[in-house]
């Protein structure tokens, strides 16, 4: 069974060309506008004890293909300390300049701090860079909207994708900015309850800004090969930049692979009636390598497994080999975190059920009947081997 996603997009904001009037033939041709930038696409990194990211490489390559198409350059902005290393990792996944800020005060995430030196550093662009593109993480969230504030412009946040084009502005309240402006960031995201795409745009002012969810955007091959430029950047703190003193990080260690990870997904929802009932899951799950177990919001909230399973709007989003939908019934919010797996098996007592619109394989029946056999007989098929046999038998 497979259905294709919805394709509606939205307007948002008066800034959606396609909603407003078009010209008459006879109207003057609009003048181009366009605003001064240097063609700049630049990414801010995320690192974590000196590890880069998977957002800030996902990001990297979503920007190698806004740069190409504006005709610039792709850089990247890497704060912290001793980073040497990971500076060269962003210049073999597509970085061709890599603004370095090294300093023991960046070794920890501190909000002021790092929004003083990535605005530092911006202010001296003359003109400022095109694009600015941060991850929709816990940093993202926090840093892109005190840079956007900094620099009067607009931030698209929780962007699915990004583009180049050009938008016609032809609404006369504001004749000033009457014209045509090429290459503008299309920044697309989920709306009105993920049930549309709304394609947003702020061409008024550089750099213009997105967040992107992780797990979306497909990073570039790593290149050995690939050369890049590391440039340092002076790092001058304020004293009003220490209101915040980082005493103790302390991290959650997760156990097993993690769902933005694995190869294999067993997701669980609301059908399965209860926490045991993720029991038959695992041992599903187990049956292949590198394998973990989602869920639905609605069994998160319901307590039966933990946030850190939950695929979604407001959970993870995922892009496993395989993915097996065990009674989740499919709303968008759902399908939006893992609508772009390589092969959607969906399990389910209702035939109706919108998780099959996705769905390369659909299974109308009972999960505690499907399931067990699933294990009966790849376990019967691979009784050593296991996982990756078993994953090529499923394809």
């Amino acid at each position: 069974m497979s259905a294709e996603e919805p394709k509606q997009e939205a307007q948002e904001s008066g800034a959606w060309g396609g909603g407003e009037a078009a010209p008459k033939p006879d109207a003057e041709p609009l003048r181009e506008i366009i605003t001064p930038s240097n063609k700049e696409v630049i990414v801010i990194a995320e690192q974590v004890e000196g590890q880069i990211q998977p957002v800030t490489l996902e990001l990297l390559g979503a920007g190698r293909d806004l740069a190409d198409k504006l005709g610039g350059q792709l850089s990247c902005v890497l704060l912290g300390h001793q980073l040497e290393q990971a500076a060269q990792t962003l210049i073999q996944y597509g970085a061709e300049i890599v603004y370095l800020a090294d300093s023991p005060e960046l070794k920890a995430y501190r909000t002021l701090p790092y929004k003083r030196v990535i605005t530092d550093l911006l202010k001296t662009f003359d003109p400022p860079p095109h694009i600015l593109l941060l991850g929709s993480t816990t940093t993202g969230r926090d840093l892109a909207p005190r840079i956007a504030a900094f620099f009067k412009t607009g931030l698209t946040a929780d962007c699915t994708e990004l583009d180049i084009g050009p938008y016609e502005h032809t609404n006369k309240a504001d004749p000033d900015k009457l014209g045509l402006y090429p290459g503008c960031l299309y920044a697309i995201r989920p709306s009105f309850g993920e049930s549309l795409k709304a394609r947003i745009l702020g061409p008024w002012n550089n750099p213009q800004m997105a967040t992107t969810r992780p797990g979306v955007m497909l990073p570039l091959k790593p290149d050995p090969n690939r050369q890049g430029e590391i440039r340092h950047t002076p790092v001058n703190l304020l004293p009003e930049d220490y209101r915040l003193e980082v005493l103790e990080i302390v991290r959650e260690v997760q156990s097993g692979v993690s769902i933005a990870d694995a190869d294999v997904v067993v997701a669980g929802g609301y059908g399965l009636g209860g926490a045991e009932g993720f029991n038959v899951l695992r041992e599903l799950a187990s049956c292949f390598e590198n394998s973990a177990v989602g869920a639905s919001r609605k069994v998160v909230d319901a307590g039966w497994i933990p946030y850190s399973n939950q695929v979604g709007q407001t959970g993870k989003t995922v892009r496993p080999k395989i993915y097996i939908a065990c009674g989740i019934s499919g709303a968008i919010q759902h399908r939006v975190g893992m609508n772009k797996s390589g092969l959607i098996i969906a399990i389910n007592k209702d035939p109706d059920a919108p998780i099959f619109q996705v769905a390369h394989h659909g299974i109308v029946g009972d999960v505690f009947q499907v399931v067990p056999e699933l294990i009966r007989q790849l376990k019967a098929a691979q009784p050593v081997a296991g996982a990756s046999s078993s994953e090529k038998s499923l394809v």
